[in-house]
């Protein structure tokens, strides 16, 4: 093998680790969370509160020609700001029929509520 060669190929071969290509363009990949959280809300109506689970369904208010779907499932940890009828509160003070304000963020599929803010 040339010089030339014999360098290209112990490049290529430290650039091959454990089966991945360690190019430029993906160098990083493998320790970037392949789903960014995006930012969601939704307005509308509690459908049901599970205090057992920390979870919301929420069914949103009707949109004109909106594809998203109408009723959301938020899981809600202890970082959660509950707020009803103006003060701080707990999942359990949130009753169904209540009009509610959800924000939060989307992972996959996964929604998380980062505030909730529920009033009559």
């Amino acid at each position: 093998m040339s010089r030339r060669l014999h360098r290209a190929a112990g490049l290529i071969a430290v650039a091959v680790a454990g089966g991945q290509i360690m190019a430029p363009g993906n160098a990083w990949a493998a320790s970037i969370d392949p789903s960014p959280a995006v930012a969601v809300s939704a307005v509308g109506t509690v459908t049901s509160v599970r205090t057992v689970d920390s979870t919301l369904v929420v069914t949103r208010a009707y949109r004109f020609r909106d594809s998203r779907p109408k009723t959301v499932k938020f899981s809600l940890t202890s970082s959660t700001a509950v707020i009803v009828n103006g003060s701080a509160s707990g999942l359990g003070a949130v009753r169904p029929g209540m009009q509610v304000t959800v924000t939060g963020t989307q992972t996959s599929s996964t929604l998380v509520a980062a505030k909730v803010v529920a009033g009559r």
